[in-house]
């Protein structure tokens, strides 16, 4: 089987009890959309729209093509698309290509992102992008 869920494990193998994981598994290939509330772990390759509230992780062979809307996106492996999300963390060797927004951006090294980065205000209500926060800080800085 190459969708499973396992409702007492969390992705590093430690117990939870606040739902559980969803794997795509290594080899599968899927075309969609996926809802979920629970992680949901991706080492196989899949198309289309995801929208999690709580974690989505593209394990180092995993490939996403489409939108994610999530709580919190990790990228080990390859991202081509757009994604919403509150933190988004690339590992060394991940690759994003496409547009970003996020409330938190960590870029590991040799992670490789290509694309447009926004960033949402304390809000969460408007988009600003990296040239928007920029002049906003060169104006603050002669104030």
């Amino acid at each position: 089987m190459a969708i499973f869920t396992n409702d007492n494990k969390q992705l590093d193998g430690s117990s939870s009890t606040s739902g559980g994981a969803t794997i795509i598994a290594n080899g599968t290939r899927i075309k969609g959309e996926i809802n979920i509330e629970c992680r949901l772990h991706i080492d196989g390759d899949f198309e289309g729209t995801i929208t999690s509230k709580d974690t989505v992780m593209i394990g180092r062979s995993g490939i996403v093509k489409g939108a994610i809307n999530t709580n919190a996106l990790v990228v080990a492996g390859k991202f081509i698309g757009d994604s919403v999300s509150n933190f988004l963390e690339l590992k060394t060797h991940g690759r994003i290509e496409g547009t970003i927004t996020t409330n938190e951006l960590v870029v590991e090294r040799k992670g490789v992102f290509i694309g447009e980065s926004k960033v949402r205000d304390g809000k969460g209500s408007r988009e600003m992008s990296v040239k928007e926060i920029i002049k906003d800080t060169d104006s603050k800085k002669k104030d």
